[in-house]
């Protein structure tokens, strides 16, 4: 396979994912946009060289994690979970149009995941959004400069403190 033919490939079935992982950790839609095609530029910088990642997917996500994490330094931004991050997480979630009995029920899940998000670390909401999208553990940790292990408890964290709060309604 040619570096073009492997970076079409990887575009195709990584950007949208990518965006979103980088819309989760607090970017707006421009410097989401910005830091994913920056990976997608450098991956087709290191394929060009002949030096092929071996698992593009956590190549791609911790090149752009960390493009963002310089962003936010050389702005000197926090990144919370605020209103913009639960529209972006609402979204992820959406219900199909709920029967009229069920509005309210659809209202208080809302409520609930608005509540919920700001409990959890910056750590575990990028973990369980990776781990949403579908990568491994091993791949969360490589992405987020954990080990291994920490991948895995940030994930169970999150879905402790997510039950929680669930279950707290």
């Amino acid at each position: 396979m040619t570096a073009a033919e492997a970076l079409e490939r990887s575009f195709a079935e990584h950007y949208e994912a990518l965006y979103r992982f980088i819309r989760s950790c607090g970017a707006g839609d421009s410097p989401a946009e910005d830091c994913s095609q920056e990976a997608f530029l450098r991956l087709h910088d290191q394929l060009l060289r002949n030096n092929r990642p071996d698992n593009i997917r956590a190549w791609l996500f911790r090149v752009a994690y960390r493009l963002w994490i310089d962003c936010c330094r050389h702005a000197r931004r926090e990144i919370a979970a605020d209103d913009a991050s639960w529209k972006f997480w609402s979204g992820l979630l959406p219900d199909p149009a709920p029967p009229a009995d069920e509005t309210l029920l659809a209202r208080e899940r809302g409520d609930w995941l608005r509540r919920a998000l700001p409990k959890l670390s910056q750590v575990e909401r990028q973990a369980l959004h990776l781990r949403a999208d579908g990568l491994r553990y091993r791949e969360i940790a490589e992405v987020l400069g954990l080990t291994y292990w920490s991948a895995v408890e940030a994930v169970r964290r999150a879905l402790e403190i997510l039950g929680a709060e669930y279950h707290g309604i």
